[in-house]
């Protein structure tokens, strides 16, 4: 399958030509809200100087001790919230993305004061800055929540029909995936899609398991399924994509480097891939260069990566 861009995208990326990349429909559906603008954007917005993130960091743990220390200060509060999720649509329209899934807590859409009024600030956010772009809104909670108390109160954030699919996120096994069980349903009466952050530090039966009692329709991360031929077969069979993070995943020192991450084990094995940022802000690589890196690692061919592009794009592609 190939569409209007793949000849140009394969192209760039032999002749690593960062301008036509940027060109070419991308997506990324993997993306934190508060964390996804870049950096230098946000120091040329704030006259600021943000250092730079180091090579690694110590797990998850590490990262958000990083965020608080340094851009917290300087970014703080709801407006600083407001300007971080200015810098992503932004950045969406920088990099031409057909696809934009922004990962916003309740706690985003009642620091803008209830779902009419972040509606209205997310819509116009997208048609000032990306207009091109398909903003598909993702709801999360933190995976130390108490579910039946967020699902009771669930609707007054799914029921105008903002959010696109629903998300849990903050660690995995701090409960059992049971527990989750009235988000999942609530999100199914209002026909979500649902994701979940599943098999970043996990195991593969861990996405399994995640997988068959929530009924995943896609899995943010997801790289610890590739130890497990028969978890692999379930995904493919399935069609359960997963929205990988490579550079994060080498950043939280979840994979050695790029060369060795078993993106190439999932797509050998049938399993659909996207590729995607996570956190921007902090791990400094936009989507086009999370392509450019995968291919200049020897980790997938340009073939290969226009595949994950266009599953990326899913309706666009009909556009």
């Amino acid at each position: 399958m190939k569409d209007r861009d793949s000849e140009k995208f394969i192209h760039a990326l032999e002749n690593d030509d960062t301008e036509t990349l940027l060109s070419c429909r991308k997506s990324d559906l993997h993306c934190h809200a508060g964390k996804s603008c870049r950096r230098e954007w946000l120091c040329e917005r704030l006259n600021a100087s943000i250092p730079a993130p180091p090579e690694r960091f110590d797990g998850l743990t590490g990262m958000q001790t990083w965020f608080e220390q340094n851009i917290k200060p300087e970014c703080a509060g709801f407006t600083g919230n407001i300007l971080r999720w200015e810098g992503a649509f932004m950045e969406a329209g920088r990099n031409d993305l057909a696809r934009l899934v922004l990962i916003f807590g309740t706690s985003d859409v009642d620091g803008a004061g209830g779902i009419g009024p972040f509606a209205g600030l997310i819509r116009d956010m997208n048609r000032k800055y990306c207009p091109q772009t398909l903003l598909e809104p993702e709801l999360t909670f933190v995976s130390s929540c108490s579910a039946k108390e967020e699902a009771a109160r669930m609707d007054e954030y799914v029921s105008s029909g903002v959010f696109r699919s629903i998300d849990v996120c903050g660690g995995e096994n701090v409960q059992p995936v049971e527990a989750y069980l009235p988000l999942y349903r609530k999100a199914e009466q209002y026909g979500l899609l649902k994701r979940m952050h599943a098999g970043e530090t996990g195991s593969a039966e861990d996405v399994e398991r995640a997988a068959d009692v929530l009924g995943l329709d896609e899995i943010h991360h997801g790289i610890r399924a590739a130890a497990s031929s028969r978890v692999m077969r379930m995904l493919a069979d399935r069609g359960i994509r997963l929205n990988v993070c490579p550079t994060s995943n080498v950043m939280l020192g979840f994979v050695k480097d790029l060369a060795s991450h078993p993106v190439r084990i999932l797509i050998d094995n049938g399993v659909p891939v996207t590729v995607n940022t996570d956190d921007l802000l902090i791990f400094g690589s936009t989507v086009e260069n999370e392509y450019r890196k995968l291919y200049r690692a020897g980790t997938l061919t340009a073939e290969q990566l226009d595949e994950v592009r266009l599953c990326g794009l899913g309706p666009c592609l009909r556009a």
